[in-house]
């Protein structure tokens, strides 16, 4: 697993508050290795409000949809030297509600970026479903400036931003086929219009760039799971896998780039040359 360098625990919080969510992070960087990381944070809004109105800031009459700025401010000093708050606002999209939070950094070479959310959950119990990063989760860089400049991602060892779901309490007994039929048919319910995603835009012309994965404007894909696309392939068993349901066990590696709906990095290192 050395070289599966992806993870995506964020689908464990989705299946563990029974609804949909979306997460994406965008980290943009600019020719002299300034930049920005977007982070937006989704849910669907009735779960949201539902969540709301039984956590701390639905009972003081907030709809519970933001995160206070001293969390987001403490995220930013997680990230690096140089990384700051630059604003956070609502923001919703398809039916999904929740907040959009934008960093600034000076230096790309002193960022750290895990793309889990963290402390960033849009209520009480969201942020408690998210594991803290370590450094070893954390995405990190190094950028040479020039004309053209080079910037390496280094994705973090021993971990899969694209990984089966783990159960704490495996069962003594494999799933029949009865019973992965009704995973299924929950799982179809449960992760409607569920999505998450990790990316890098680097301002110019991409010159060359070793990464497996580009979307259509050329972006480097590290991660990107969509639920919508998997149930609309009816690849159960990938569902079954992805969200540890099925009897079948497997790794992250298995489907990244193999599966609709499941594409991103599988290196250690990628390098993208710009200007």
């Amino acid at each position: 697993m050395r070289h599966v360098v992806l993870f995506f625990a964020v689908i464990l919080m989705a299946a563990g508050l029974g609804g949909c969510i979306r997460v994406s992070t965008r980290i943009a960087v600019k020719k002299d290795g300034s930049g920005t990381v977007t982070e937006r944070v989704l849910m669907n809004a009735p779960l949201l409000k539902t969540m709301a109105s039984s956590s701390k800031e639905g009972k003081n009459g907030s709809p519970g949809s933001m995160p206070e700025r001293k969390s987001l401010e403490k995220n930013a000093a997680a990230m690096g030297e140089g990384v700051g708050l630059k604003g956070v606002r609502a923001f919703s999209e398809d039916g999904f509600e929740g907040y959009e939070a934008v960093y600034m950094f000076r230096d790309i070479s002193k960022v750290r970026v895990s793309g889990r959310p963290d402390e960033k959950g849009t209520a009480d119990s969201l942020r408690a479903a998210g594991a803290a990063a370590t450094e070893g989760d954390r995405i990190s860089f190094r950028f040479i400036k020039g004309m053209p400049s080079r910037l390496v991602i280094m994705l973090p060892e021993e971990r899969t931003l694209i990984d089966p779901v783990k159960k704490k309490d495996a069962p003594a007994q494999q799933p029949s086929p009865e019973q992965e039929k009704l995973s299924l048919a929950i799982i179809r319910e449960m992760f409607k219009g569920t999505r998450m995603t990790l990316d890098i835009e680097v301002e110019g012309t991409v010159l060359s760039t070793d990464a497996s994965c580009r979307d259509a404007v050329g972006r480097i894909v590290l991660a990107d799971v969509d639920f919508n696309r998997l149930l609309d392939a009816g690849n159960d068993k990938a569902m079954l896998m992805l969200t540890g349901s099925g009897s079948t066990s497997g790794s992250g590696k298995e489907l990244i780039n193999r599966v609709p709906g499941i594409a991103g990095e599988t290196k250690k290192q990628v390098s993208v040359v710009f200007q």
